[in-house]
């Protein structure tokens, strides 16, 4: 099976909707990259999204965060598929203009931890930082296949802000014509 990695569809965003944090009110905006199920969501969280900016409405919407915010049709659509590992968190976009309620958007905390990047068959720099830190900045990934067998989507357990998915949840998402999500093929060893 092939397995590619989810970017936001930036080709095709000229009017879409692209909401910006305002109110996370106590929330840490990295808690969501961390890859862990959350247990205390603040239902306060605002995003806010400017009309004259763009009003077409995405499966998968663009933000300043990072998050993946996905609409109801896409979620109810993994649902039915029986993707697991990704809890939906209730989130309120609110019109800048109008302060109307942009209804059925969550974010798509996904908690699949899978300790699968293969070193070897990526394409990645060191660079050391201090005396002794070293980071590693993947530029294509490489992702070994026993780990990965029936994991339809996850973030890499030392790596946890890409998030990857199976060619069963591209063919979801294409097949649904569901909007807003790019896709990048990585290697699977």
């Amino acid at each position: 099976m092939k397995y590619f990695k989810l970017l936001y569809d930036y080709e095709n965003d000229n009017d879409a909707i692209c909401c910006i944090s305002n109110e996370l009110n106590g929330i840490d905006q990295y808690v969501v990259e961390k890859g862990i199920f959350i247990k205390n969501w603040n239902m306060g969280i605002i995003l806010f999204y400017n009309p004259k900016e763009g009003t077409r409405k995405t499966d998968f919407l663009g933000n300043d965060l990072g998050w993946l915010i996905v609409s109801a049709k896409l979620k109810n659509i993994l649902e039915e598929n029986f993707i697991t590992g990704i809890q939906y968190l209730p989130i309120k976009i609110i019109n800048a203009l109008t302060n109307e309620n942009l209804e059925n958007y969550f974010v798509a905390n996904i908690y699949n931890l899978v300790d699968a990047i293969d070193l070897a068959n990526s394409k990645y720099d060191i660079f050391v930082v201090g005396d002794n830190e070293k980071i590693i900045t993947i530029e294509k990934y490489a992702l070994k296949k026993e780990k990965i067998i029936d994991v339809d989507i996850f973030k890499l357990k030392d790596d946890t802000i890409p998030k990857f998915i199976s060619e069963k949840v591209v063919n979801l998402i294409q097949e649904n014509n569901l909007t807003g999500c790019s896709f990048l093929e990585v290697k699977v060893t």
